[in-house]
């Protein structure tokens, strides 16, 4: 007979070790998340493939003519359909904040899945880690409020700092010096905006870490990149810029293939995919690294 019990409890999740915490070790968390991104890319542009397929029509063309060198047709086309583009703008913008709130959950899966493995040494399932990450959403809004709000106060008082150097510096330094002034503080605001989104993904590593509310989270990642600042903002912004790389390589190699059907749309098709799943590997390796961060900083101040 077998023991209920133990049969129960084998399926309970313990901590992983801090260096096992690895991003390639569970190649198909990374899987689920790409899924959930093109889903949401799919949901992003189909009120604008369909705006197309409205303007240009459905022929041999279809909206190739959108690709035409000087986008005058596309030009030409949007003064002309403005409720259409105004609908597409708006449901892209709803898109967006569809998947930065409901995109918590499957983050909170994911972190899971990097911190947690069963008796047996395997990683939770994808019913066990959607679990977790809905129970963690409400703390994973918090988080994603308090960010927001944090980063939004930055940038407009960063912005409104650039344009007084620019203006008290302006006639006793002359236009060019008052801009690079701006320039710099303007920097400086987007550097301190990033540290932000860097504590902002330590805080949400500390909340399934240490099985913590979005408060308690939030001073811990902050902690965190206060113990290290400058080690945690470069892992964090090396993989944010290498993250551009393909979506520039991706850009440019579609505007040389046009708009075109075939085989060419079959490669944009395949190079959007690959986009994504770069991205979303540089993701997962950030939050591993992040996991691993604050699994070091409660060792460091016990």
């Amino acid at each position: 007979m077998i023991d209920e019990t133990h049969d129960a409890s084998r399926d309970a999740l313990g901590l992983l070790a801090t260096d096992a915490m690895r991003a390639r070790r569970h190649p198909w968390a990374v899987v689920g998340l790409w899924a959930w991104e093109t889903a949401l890319a799919l949901l992003f542009a189909w009120p604008a493939a369909s705006l197309a397929g409205a303007i240009f029509g459905r022929g041999a063309s279809g909206d190739g003519v959108a690709w035409t060198p000087g986008a005058v047709a596309l030009l030409d086309a949007l003064p002309r359909n403005e409720p259409g583009l105004h609908a597409v703008t708006t449901a892209g913008f709803a898109a967006l904040a569809l998947g930065a709130v409901a995109g918590l959950v499957p983050l909170g899966a994911m972190l899971t899945v990097l911190t947690y493995a069963t008796r047996e040494g395997r990683s939770a399932n994808v019913t066990r880690s959607l679990s977790e990450g809905l129970r963690l959403f409400p703390s994973m809004l918090l988080l994603l409020v308090l960010a927001g709000l944090a980063q939004g106060a930055v940038l407009v008082v960063g912005a409104g700092a650039g344009s007084l150097v620019e203006a008290w510096t302006h006639e006793g330094m002359g236009e060019a010096r008052a801009q690079q002034l701006q320039g710099l503080v303007l920097l400086l605001t987007l550097g301190a905006a990033s540290a932000i989104g860097a504590a902002h993904d330590l805080s949400r590593a500390a909340v399934v870490r240490f099985k913590v509310r979005g408060w308690r989270g939030a001073m811990l990642g902050t902690r965190t990149l206060r113990l290290s600042p400058l080690g945690m903002w470069w892992s964090w912004a090396w993989r944010a810029g290498a993250s551009l790389a393909p979506v520039v390589a991706a850009a440019w190699v579609t505007g040389r293939l046009g708009g075109g059907a075939g085989m060419a749309l079959v490669v944009i098709f395949a190079l959007h995919q690959l986009v994504i799943a770069a991205r979303v590997a540089l993701r997962a390796s950030w939050l591993a690294r992040a996991l691993r961060a604050v699994d070091a900083t409660l060792k460091r101040v016990a």
